[in-house]
Formats: C-alpha cells, sequence, structure tokens
C-alpha cells in the first residue's frame, strides 16, 4: 500500500464555503457534453483547484488526453528503453523527491522514484528521438505523479513534453534561453523602472532558467504550492511562466532596487529570489494572469519575433480548444522566400513609371501571384492563425 502523501489535501487557502463553491462549478463544467474548455481554464486559473481529487479529473482534461492510456507492455517497453540521456535521468531520480516526502521510509521514497523513472524514460523513448530529456523535467514529472495515477501522469508528459515544454525537449536549451529573453521586455512593459535597474546590472534573463524549466517546482517544498501553479500553467498560454517570473520579480521590487547595478550581486540576488517570498500562490497566479493582460502573447511575438530563431512556445495557438505549440519556427518570409519578394517588390516598382494597360496587367498579375502565394502560406504553413489567441 503506498504511503499517504504528505500535503496530498491542498485546502490550505480560502474558506470552505469558496472550496465546496469550486468545486461544485468544476463538477459542473464537467459534466457538460462537450465541456466548455474556456470557462474550465478561467476556473483553473482564476479560482484554482482545491484538492487532487479534483485535480486528478481536470488536468488530463485540459491537455486532451483524458481517457488515454497505453497497454502496460508498451509503458514497460518505452520506461526500459534506453536513450541518450538515460544515465542523466538515473542521476536527477535518484536525488529527487525530497520535498514532497517528509516521513517516508526509504522503500516507500524508492518506489515512488521508480514510477517517476518509467515514466520519464517512457515520455522520452516514445517519441523515438524526437524528444530530449533535461534535467529539471524530472521535477515536472514529480508533481504529476504526485496529483495523478502513474498511467495519467504518463499521458500528461507525453504530452507536455510536445507542447508546453516543447523547447526544453529541444537538443539543448537554447531554445528555451530564446523564451526567456522575453521576460525583460515584459519587465520593461509592467514596471520601467525595475527594468532598468536590472538591464544597468547588464543582467539576462538566464537567473529564471530553473523556474521556466521546472514551472517552479524545484524551487517549491510545499505540493500544493506547486499544483496551484500548475493549475495556472496547464490552463493558459505555455509561455504563462514568464508572466508567473515577471511577476515575481515585481513583488520584489523594492528588494531588487536597493540590490547595487552590479552583475555579480544582482545575479547572487535574483538567482537566490525565492518564488515565493514576497507573496501566496494564489496571490502570485493573480498578478501573472494581470500580467499577460498587459502584455500578451501575440504582442510580444509581435514585437519580439525576431530573438526567436530556435523557439516556437510564444507562437502557440488552440486547436480544439487545446492548446499546440509549433514544432519549428515559421518562415520569416513565408514559402515564397526573402528574394522572391524582394524580385516582386522590385517589378512592380519599375512598372509604376509605365502608363500603358500592359504595365497594368502585368502589375495584377503580380499582385495576383503574391496574393496566391500567402495564401497557400497561410494554409500550408500557419492555418491556425485564423483563430490564434
Amino acid at each position: 500500500m503506498r504511503h499517504k502523501r504528505r500535503g496530498r489535501s491542498l485546502n490550505n487557502t480560502g474558506d470552505r464555503e469558496r472550496d465546496l463553491s469550486t468545486i461544485d462549478l468544476v463538477n459542473s463544467i464537467l459534466d457538460e457534453n462537450p465541456v466548455d474548455l474556456s470557462r474550465l481554464r478561467k476556473v483553473c486559473a482564476v479560482k484554482g483547484l482545491v484538492n487532487n481529487q479534483l485535480r486528478a479529473r481536470v488536468w488530463p482534461v485540459l491537455l486532451g488526453v483524458e481517457g488515454v492510456s497505453v497497454s502496460q507492455d508498451e509503458y514497460m517497453q518505452w520506461a526500459h528503453e534506453k536513450h541518450a540521456d538515460s544515465s542523466v535521468v538515473d542521476c536527477d531520480v535518484q536525488r529527487s523527491l525530497w520535498s514532497y516526502t517528509q516521513g517516508w521510509t526509504d522503500e516507500e521514497r524508492d518506489a515512488e522514484r521508480a514510477r517517476l523513472r518509467n515514466i520519464l524514460n517512457a515520455a522520452v523513448s516514445s517519441y523515438s528521438g524526437d524528444v530530449h530529456y533535461y534535467q529539471g523535467l524530472h521535477s515536472v514529472a514529480s508533481v504529476l505523479l504526485f496529483v495523478v495515477k502513474e498511467h495519467t501522469a504518463l499521458a500528461m508528459l507525453q504530452r507536455l513534453v510536445v507542447c508546453h515544454l516543447r523547447d526544453c525537449t529541444r537538443p539543448n536549451l537554447d531554445a528555451v534561453l530564446e523564451l526567456l529573453s522575453l521576460l525583460l521586455p515584459v519587465l520593461r512593459v509592467v514596471d520601467p523602472q525595475l527594468h532598468a535597474h536590472i538591464e544597468a546590472a547588464d543582467m539576462q534573463a538566464h537567473f529564471a532558467l530553473s523556474w521556466y524549466i521546472t514551472w517552479f517546482a524545484y524551487n517549491l517544498d510545499q505540493l500544493q504550492d506547486a499544483a496551484r501553479l500548475y493549475d495556472l500553467f496547464l490552463a493558459s498560454h505555455p509561455i504563462m511562466p514568464i508572466y508567473a517570473a515577471a511577476a515575481i520579480l515585481t513583488a520584489s521590487r523594492e528588494r531588487i532596487l536597493e540590490c547595487e547595478a552590479d552583475y555579480a550581486e544582482m545575479h547572487h540576488l535574483l538567482t537566490n529570489l525565492p518564488p515565493l517570498g514576497a507573496m501566496s500562490p494564489d496571490e502570485l497566479v493573480r498578478r501573472a494572469a494581470a500580467i499577460s493582460q498587459q502584455c500578451p502573447p501575440k504582442h510580444l511575438l509581435r514585437k519580439h519575433r525576431s530573438r526567436l530563431v530556435q523557439a516556437t512556445a510564444a507562437a502557440s495557438y488552440k486547436k480544439d480548444g487545446i492548446w499546440h505549440v509549433p514544432d519549428r519556427p515559421s518562415p520569416r518570409k513565408g514559402i515564397i522566400g526573402e528574394q522572391a519578394l524582394s524580385d516582386i517588390a522590385g517589378y512592380m516598382r519599375g512598372q509604376r513609371m509605365r502608363k500603358k494597360p500592359v504595365a497594368l496587367v502585368s502589375m495584377a498579375s503580380a499582385a495576383t501571384v503574391l496574393v496566391a502565394a500567402l495564401g497557400v502560406y497561410l494554409v500550408n504553413v500557419h492555418p491556425h492563425m485564423a483563430s490564434w489567441n
């Protein structure tokens, strides 16, 4: 029998009446056919789910994996299949699960580590080398494993590694560092003074790396705190952790502004900044959501697309109510290419000097080619653009 998990009840904040109201509301949404995913996401983000039992029902729905399962034989085959990072998984798992297992015996902790190792290896192996393990993924998987059953945790992790965490599971972390380059531009919008002070120290946002790749689980000792943030992240645009990072910085602004604008001192402060040092999980969620409204992903992508050569999470879109992350960045100039655009533009400029009817026909032809090519681009490369939000 598995040991009763410490922190199993996540109902430590808010009054009982509010929690019961939330449970009733979520259950009523889940009973709808079809489920109103937009409404469900809003409840998860704003109110939060009040216990593990409710999360075990809702989290798979948010990722579109409810009812998804693999056979035990296939699961075990993936779990024991060697991949390029198998040894790294072993090392990470062996030193994991201390925060959430106070009071457990060594045998109980080792049994849970075996389950953690299995879902990590299976999630990576099931993609035949296209998904790479990274140090920190075990922290995300740990939270899932403590909240949902083992097979459900696997299904969720398989979805996350090609969706919300896709940029983390590439061959290296370059794409994640690109995404983190959006953090300071967000901060510039919401708190120009704080942004200027951090920038004066010549800081980049690399200090937030562990926050992003573990969804803050590595930096939190209480399962209920991590789970509340996961309510938000699973329900929101995949770059929501960047807004959460900005929320942490703004909540700690006085402490940061008191720090000398020196790289070494600022780096030490920011890398050791406790995510919940100045606020509760609910307050962090509210701040992050407000910042995402003030500086939405569309705005970030439009202004800072040139920063993103490998990262794709900022260009995420919903399809059938489920978040999707492009596997590869979209071409800068579309399928017709930069040179083709330049040639057409030059041709049309030359034709402006002529007044003959044939010139008008040629210009119309060139425009028709351009519009047709753009149409093909939108249909084949960005079929989701019409519903992107």
